[in-house]
């Protein structure tokens, strides 16, 4: 498959540079825009040097747009790629002077002055426009993203029917950066509606499909923070489904999600959480490895406010700390504190006043960075010895 990819993304750079290589003959917009979906797509399965080549094909295919004869844009084919371009990030100008032209006959002009509303920053007004437009009847090549973008103009308004516009997306333009980034605003947007059942098959969904995409790893630390934010974060049912989700990624990006979950459990004072994910990650990571220690720092910082205390003192006092990265030296020294702090908690019963704990733990959970933790720890510390 990668190779396929590949070659792929030659054809593309191949139609797109041919003129220099002596190529006079002009290509057809629609040609052209095709030639950048195809490259953009490849964003989708990991191709960096996609993502890196796509200002540049923008810049070359709007030279060329801006060359093309009045009598290209009667076919309706092209007038469709004029439209699709400036979707796809292209400059707006094109449109706008083909409209002024009517040199788009035929076009639905609710769908081009819409698109134009878009590519220039007018969502009110793209809004207005585009929701009149049936994405489903509409051609293949424009179906998909019409109802993506409409999604994104109304999300904040009805996020009940941007869901549904954004399944419609992911059917319209299966295996595109369309679908991708379907799916992933989809899985952002149920797990801000508390609806976790479906945020879980959605999630699944797309590190199944998309798990080498360019956007994959903001969007597994979007998914840790999303698990980590849960009520019920940490409970065995959802451990075990939470597992079952994660099969589907290779070996490094599960170790990553593992990690990047017990970490943020861990400053929500999701300790439950914290430790499976750690635990999880431990199993999956070589020995020697920074990201080992890492992950026996994380077990340990939640063991320390449970009923496994000594265990996990005894891990961060046999921790070589000259090996932690600098956001985990600071975690390491919260966890210590906190560690020190509870060490000093009386025995169950004695009821002097003193923070329980519980109340040890939230501070992780209110911290938002590990220097704020160890701020919070000190202040405890502090009223502890009033």
């Amino acid at each position: 498959m990668p190779s396929l990819r590949l070659a792929i993304l030659l054809v593309s750079l191949a139609i797109w540079v041919a003129p220099a290589n002596g190529q006079d003959a002009p290509r057809e917009p629609a040609d052209l825009v095709r030639s950048l979906r195809t490259l953009q797509d490849q964003v989708a399965y990991g191709s960096a040097s996609a993502h890196a080549t796509q200002k540049a094909l923008l810049a070359q295919i709007a030279a060329e747009l801006a060359q093309a004869k009045p009598e290209v844009w009667q076919q309706p084919r092209n007038a469709r790629a004029a439209i699709a371009f400036v979707l796809s990030g292209g400059d707006p100008r094109i449109l706008k002077k083909l409209l002024g032209l009517g040199a788009l006959p035929g076009m639905d002009e609710n769908l081009a002055r819409g698109a134009l509303a878009y590519g220039e920053g007018r969502s009110d007004e793209a809004a207005k426009l585009l929701g009149r437009i049936d994405a489903r009847a509409l051609d293949p090549s424009l179906a998909g993203h019409i109802a993506l973008v409409q999604s994104e103009l109304i999300a904040k308004t009805d996020p009940g029917k941007a869901l549904a516009l954004l399944d419609d997306a992911r059917l319209l333009a299966p295996g595109t950066l369309i679908e991708e980034a379907a799916l992933r605003r989809q899985v952002s947007a149920v797990a801000a509606a508390g609806d976790f059942d479906r945020f879980e098959m959605l999630a699944s969904n797309y590190l199944r499909r998309f798990p080498k995409s360019i956007y994959a790893g903001s969007f597994r630390h979007q998914f840790a923070a999303d698990v980590a934010g849960r009520n019920d974060a940490g409970s065995p049912s959802r451990s075990a489904r939470l597992e079952a989700t994660l099969e589907a990624l290779d070996l490094a990006d599960r170790q990553d999600v593992y990690l990047t979950i017990a970490r943020e459990a861990l400053l929500k004072g999701k300790v439950e959480l914290a430790r499976f994910a750690a635990g999880s990650a431990l199993r999956l990571l070589g020995e020697g490895s920074p990201e080992r220690l890492r992950a026996q720092l994380y077990e340990a910082a939640a063991l320390v406010v449970t009923e496994d205390f000594d265990k996990g003192v005894s891990v961060l006092e046999a921790m070589e700390t000259t090996q932690l990265g600098g956001e985990e030296a600071e975690l390491f020294a919260a966890a210590v504190a906190v560690a020190a702090e509870v060490r000093r908690l009386p025995a169950p019963g004695d009821a002097t006043g003193q923070p329980g704990s519980e109340d040890i733990a939230a501070t992780f959970k209110a911290a938002g960075t590990a220097r704020q933790a160890i701020a919070r720890v000190d202040q405890l510390i502090g009223e502890t010895g009033k």
